[in-house]
């Protein structure tokens, strides 16, 4: 581990967090009494959104815009990469879905706030040919995630069947800032106030990419009344595209 990380953390106690499917690993630690989080990304993955040194970068660009996590340090090695950031305040989205009214509430207003950030400064490329370029990558390596299911789309049987899709597939794209994965475990709600965690793949895309993920995220977890609720209109064939490119990840 970085020695600047060490000395940091010091004494106290590393807990792994389980929650969450990427190659990262988080761990939270109490430090004067505040709650922290470690988070690592092998060095392999320093060309993905993976990063944590990328997260850390989106996280102090997006600070004064919208409620993420204060970054207090950040390491690498040729290891790993390492960030460590101060806890957001609440509870998550996901703790709240029983209330149909107040998840559907809460995903409109995440994504008002995220697309009312101005992009016109804005350094971070997560748009549909940066990802397909990062999915090759990860696809080459045998990095992709393990428990992919492709049997909701037909005629997809390998990732690279996915990956041909994709390309065949690519929207036009009408940019916004997009968190890049909106879920209900990376909303948290505290006095009306909404923070946002893991941005790892945050930057300029379509305005479809997290309307995608907060629609799947309400069809699945909450109720298709409320996922149908979240559209004023649709744009299906976006909706699937960033559903695809999200399976191998």
């Amino acid at each position: 581990m970085s020695a600047t990380i060490k000395r940091f953390i010091g004494d106290a106690v590393l807990h792994r967090d389980e929650i969450g499917e990427s190659p990262c690993q988080v761990h939270s630690f109490q430090r004067a009494s505040e709650l922290y989080f470690l988070k690592t990304s092998p060095a392999v993955y320093a060309s993905t959104t993976y990063s944590v040194l990328r997260e850390a970068a989106v996280l102090q660009w997006l600070s004064g815009k919208v409620n993420v996590p204060e970054v207090v340090l950040t390491a690498q090695d040729a290891q790993q990469e390492y960030m460590i950031t101060r806890a957001v305040p609440g509870v998550p989205l996901a703790a709240l879905l029983e209330d149909e009214d107040r998840a559907l509430a809460v995903f409109q207003e995440a994504l008002r706030q995220l697309q009312a950030i101005d992009i016109s400064g804005c350094p971070f490329d997560s748009s549909a040919a940066v990802r397909l370029r990062e999915l090759a990558f990860l696809v080459s390596r045998g990095l992709i995630d393990e428990d992919y299911d492709l049997s909701p789309w037909p005629g997809l049987h390998t990732p690279q069947d996915l990956l041909d899709r994709l390309h065949a597939t690519i929207p036009d794209e009408e940019l916004v800032f997009s968190h890049g994965d909106l879920g209900d475990s990376n909303i948290f709600v505290h006095n009306n106030e909404l923070h946002f965690i893991d941005l790892g793949r945050g930057g300029k895309a379509d305005r479809w990419l997290d309307i995608a993920f907060a629609h799947r995220n309400l069809r699945e977890e909450v109720s298709a009344a409320a996922a149908a609720r979240l559209l004023r209109s649709d744009a299906a064939a976006k909706r699937a595209f960033f559903e695809q490119l999200d399976e191998l990840f």
